[in-house]
């Protein structure tokens, strides 16, 4: 569940903090502390800035008991918060000439509204504007500064929410929403989508949280990629002193292109040679000789929708001999079908199909690349990659594969691998919990 919130997560990481003990729960803790203790809700914000693994269930059950004050109390650590949104928002559209009064915006993560407020400031029309956040309680405050013609309580993340449609505003903006807990490094492409050709995205966030939250550690690199396949254009990026109380701020503001296709074309040659990651040091770990043991490993990573990565690849160095045996009881040729699927459309372009290079992500013990030898595909031109150096191993051993590289799949592109390098790119279950992120 992906929840989309105007972070709070903006306080001075240099300051000494006494943690709130942990005798009850944060949202019990925020009721306490603002019923007995005026102003205290600044060590809410502490105790989850401070949680970088922090749930989006207590993140937005801490924001409903914080809205009212939220206001009052983000001013004393950093007063006028959104004003260089507006600023900036300004600065592009007037230099690209447009008439900021006839432009639709949609403020991302909108929050208490305080975007909101600062676009009404710059001129910018209310009945042209759209906030969007999933705490209802910090809509309704931004419903009663009047600042924006349409409220929608919605989550934010890899797919546009519901009711929305491509190319429907003309600026899409977010501030904060980046911090653990919150929005997904992908919702920029969300955004993007959602913005029409010649439009423009700006992100704002506290620069330490590409430092300190693993997924946001990829935002230039993503931002980077996204520019390169055509998507948009970097208009700039900026470092903001003094974001909040010693903190810097980073900035990133794009325009967005016509869609156009870049670089090779699927079934034409090119030259760009890849090379692929050397496997790390072979695990020592393997199976026991208890029988069955691999199958009570699946059915625990099957049911525990909660399971982080880690567990999971420790699963798999364990799984990696027994794999292949374990799945063909539970399902026999399971990987068969990608290889038809494939076969069927080259052949249906008129590709070649001994000529066409083919990366196979999450290939795991290589089960779809003995499939697409068996159809005819030229083994060498097809390179499998996957997380775990076991699960490769066992691909290595089958002789189905050109090149391995192991490598994590998600929001930006594995090192040594470039954008239009493929004609076909393929993944078999690498959708589960714990596995490949949906990512854009």
């Amino acid at each position: 569940k992906l929840i989309l919130l105007d972070s709070l997560l903006q306080e001075c990481l240099q300051i000494t903090i006494n943690m709130p003990e942990q005798n009850g729960s944060l949202v019990a803790n925020a009721k306490r502390r603002m019923t007995t203790e005026p102003g205290a809700t600044e060590e809410i914000w502490k105790e989850m800035v401070y949680d970088k693994d922090i749930t989006n269930d207590k993140v937005i059950d801490a924001y409903k008991v914080w809205a009212e004050a939220y206001d009052k109390d983000f001013a004393v650590v950093h007063p006028n918060r959104a004003e260089h949104m507006a600023v900036y928002l300004d600065e592009l559209v007037k230099q690209y000439g447009m008439k900021k009064e006839n432009l639709k915006i949609l403020d991302v993560a909108a929050g208490t509204g305080l975007v909101g407020e600062e676009l009404k400031k710059r001129g910018f029309r209310i009945q042209n504007i759209t906030a969007l956040d999933l705490c209802p309680d910090m809509l309704n405050v931004a419903r009663k500064k009047k600042v924006y013609s349409k409220l929608i309580q919605s989550p934010f993340g890899s797919t546009m929410p519901k009711g929305m449609t491509a190319r429907s505003y003309d600026c899409v903006i977010m501030c904060g929403g980046f911090a653990a807990g919150h929005v997904p490094l992908s919702s920029l492409h969300t955004m993007a989508r959602l913005c029409k050709e010649g439009g423009f995205i700006i992100n704002s966030m506290t620069k330490q949280y590409a430092d300190f939250v693993e997924e946001y550690k990829q935002i230039d690199k993503y931002v980077e990629e996204l520019e390169e396949e055509g998507t948009w254009q970097i208009m700039f990026r900026r470092i903001l002193q003094n974001y909040t109380k010693g903190n810097q701020g980073l900035v990133h503001a794009m325009r967005i292109n016509k869609k156009e296709t870049k670089g090779p074309i699927a079934g034409e040659s090119d030259a760009i040679i890849l090379k692929g990651e050397d496997l790390v040091e072979q695990t020592k770990k393997r199976m026991s000789t208890e029988n069955g043991p691999t199958t009570e490993i699946w059915k625990e990573m099957v049911y525990d929708k909660d399971i982080s990565n880690d567990k999971v690849i420790g699963a798999y160095k364990v799984w990696a001999e027994a794999y292949d045996k374990d799945f063909a009881v539970v399902h026999p040729n399971r990987a068969r079908h990608m290889a038809d699927f494939l076969l069927e459309m080259v052949e249906g372009a008129g590709m070649k199909k001994e000529d066409l290079t083919i990366l196979d992500v999450a290939a795991g013990t290589g089960l779809v690349g003995e499939e697409l030898k068996k159809v005819g595909f030229n083994v060498d031109r097809v390179t499998a990659l996957d997380m775990c150096p076991d699960m490769l191993e066992v691909a290595d051993k089958k002789g189905v594969y050109g090149k391995l590289i192991q490598s994590p799949f998600g929001t930006t592109m594995p090192n040594g691998i470039k954008a239009r390098s493929y004609d076909c790119v393929i993944m078999c279950g690498g959708f589960a919990a714990g596995h490949v992120p949906l990512a854009r």
